[in-house]
């Protein structure tokens, strides 16, 4: 009952997202979003420039924290995808017979939960935010930028990128404690005030 319940309220939430809460200039730029990764000029231009210029700055701690990125970034995507997809077989929505309206190019494999979109932007966010911790808003709404782009474009459940950035987030999280220190960029502890 409750599983029924819980299917029937994923599919309305994604046809409400993908159909009905639309803006022709999110049309345009969610597909971008969700394939940011296949964009050339991101890709080639942006990329390298951002990384050069954070590793110049931070550093010995910049390359730390983008090698544990790395990592958790590695294994939260080989969990997603190679573990718990083919556990869950949850067919993606349009696979499944509903009918999305599909925006950009991206629709990935039969099986759409967890999002690894979403997983591997949790983990990320996750290691960027216990690195850096003024920024962490800014790292989580990214985050949420990308795993909101899949259900907006069509190719995943609410549920699918939720599981994706809880999956992301509990495999990020303990990557940076366990490598970074729980320190923030500056080195200072993040201990609990009391």
């Amino acid at each position: 009952m409750f599983l029924s319940w819980l299917g029937s309220a994923d599919r309305w939430l994604l046809l409400k997202i993908n159909r009905d809460w639309t803006r022709s200039s999110l049309d345009a730029l969610m597909p971008v979003i969700t394939d940011i990764h296949k964009v050339p000029w991101f890709i080639y231009g942006v990329v390298p420039a951002a990384l050069g210029l954070w590793l110049w700055k931070g550093r010995k701690r910049a390359l730390r924290v983008l090698v544990v990125g790395a990592l958790a970034v590695a294994a939260a995507d080989a969990l997603a995808y190679r573990v718990v997809k083919p556990w869950a077989a949850r067919l993606r929505p349009e696979r499944a017979g509903v009918a999305v309206e599909r925006r950009g190019r991206s629709s990935g494999g039969t099986n759409g939960f967890p999002s690894n979109h979403a997983a591997n932007a949790g983990a990320a966010a996750a290691v960027l935010s216990i690195a850096y911790p003024a920024a962490a808003p800014a790292f989580a709404a990214a985050a949420g930028l990308v795993a909101y782009s899949r259900v907006y474009c069509g190719v995943h459940y609410p549920l699918d990128v939720l599981g994706g950035l809880l999956l992301g987030v509990a495999m990020g999280w303990p990557w940076a404690l366990l490598m970074l220190g729980g320190s923030g960029a500056d080195g200072s502890s993040r201990k609990r005030r009391k």
